[in-house]
């Protein structure tokens, strides 16, 4: 990793009480050596930190020179002691979650690298980039391509034009579940054009992602997701050509779910929700278990459309007993509830909706009532 030095200075806000003079020197010596030799600096910061334990800065420094070294194991309880010490420390959260997916544990790497962006990943764009990066490449392994997508899109932001991102983008815009080390390089090109297209697109750059498009369906036209990536940019633009893009990928690419997700709400926003129930419970059959809750939740929308609230509320609940966390659901069978003349439920799965966007966005609070009490 680059620029350590520089990047450790946003740990450095831990004040130290004053140390004895051998430990002033070994310290002082070890962060001269940081960036240069990290083996020696690790030994000096090992010694540091037996005279003083409870150093909370000299772990997460250790934690950075053992990490340039490769040696993840020593570098995740390096990170661990530093920020039981110091637990308010963002980029250390997110530098033990980049150890951790180096020896193989994704979840908690996740999981660590989220605490970190909680918490603020500080000022250095590039660790910004590794962090956000890293945990979109998890996401996506999970089949969690929307909320990869979202880690792309806060960089877009930040201009963060970097290979590796915008490799990391063609997998969430072909909804890829793989890693990009276990491509061939056919299909490794197919992921960086579809990548190029879909950054353009993010970064609001539209001549850019119309024209990477056009060459992308062009050169691949059977490649898996190359359709379905389309589509997805052309839902901001055109409904109509999008829903025809997802209808061209299934046809290629008879098992690609998330493209059966996207034709059903299409479906229904042409107003044909029985259609969509039949295109739904083909997603239901291919989806990852972990999606299934998706399916059951469009399925209660669209019946919601063609007036069946029975089985609106069943397909609703359903959903809620598989991911009861996501707010839209409330929503959702808060309003069928009503429609089934159950207010005292629709009562309640409205307040539960109006307390998770709360917690979601407090400045939606003012609209939020009418919203639950379907004045909407």
């Amino acid at each position: 990793m680059k620029s350590l030095v520089t990047l450790l200075l946003l740990l450095s806000s831990l004040q130290a009480q004053a140390p004895p003079d051998n430990f002033e020197e070994l310290a002082s010596r070890a962060a001269a050596l940081l960036d240069t030799q990290p083996v020696e600096a690790a030994n000096l910061y090992k010694q540091a930190l037996a005279l003083r334990p409870a150093w909370a800065e000299g772990w997460l420094y250790m934690g950075a020179t053992l990490y340039q070294q490769d040696r993840y194991a020593e570098c995740t309880d390096a990170f661990r002691k530093g920020i039981a010490l110091a637990p308010q420390q963002g980029t250390a959260w997110a530098f033990l979650g980049l150890c951790e997916a180096m020896l193989d544990d994704p979840d908690q790497a996740l999981a660590d690298i989220h605490k970190g962006e909680q918490l603020g990943l500080g000022d250095n764009l590039q660790f910004e980039i590794a962090a956000r990066t890293k945990a979109a490449q998890i996401l996506v392994k999970a089949s969690s391509f929307d909320e990869a997508l979202f880690e792309m899109q806060v960089l877009s932001k930040k201009h963060a034009d970097f290979p590796a991102v915008v490799d990391t983008m063609g997998l969430c815009s072909l909804s890829l579940p793989q890693k990009l080390s276990e491509l061939s390089p056919e299909r490794r090109a197919v992921v960086s054009l579809a990548g190029k297209a879909g950054w353009a697109g993010v970064r609001q750059r539209p001549a850019d992602a119309i024209a990477t498009y056009k060459e992308l369906l062009e050169q691949y036209p059977k490649e898996p997701g190359v359709h379905y990536a389309h589509g997805g940019y052309l839902m901001e633009t055109d409904l109509t050509a999008a829903l025809a893009e997802f209808q061209a990928e299934i046809a290629n690419t008879p098992k690609h779910w998330p493209s059966y997700l996207m034709l059903a709400s299409l479906q229904m926003w042409e107003g044909e929700p029985e259609k969509a129930k039949e295109t739904l419970r083909q997603a239901l059959k291919m989806a990852p278990p972990k999606y299934h809750w998706v399916c059951h939740a469009e399925m209660g929308r669209a019946n919601l459309a063609s007036d069946n609230v029975d089985g609106a509320i069943a397909e609703l609940q359903a959903a809620l007993r598989l991911s009861p966390s996501y707010p839209q659901v409330h929503f959702l069978l808060s309003q069928a509830y009503r429609r089934a003349g159950r207010l005292e439920e629709a009562k309640k799965e409205g307040e539960e909706f109006r307390k998770m966007k709360v917690q979601q966005d407090p400045l939606a609070v003012p609209t939020l009532q009418s919203t639950i009490e379907g004045k909407d």
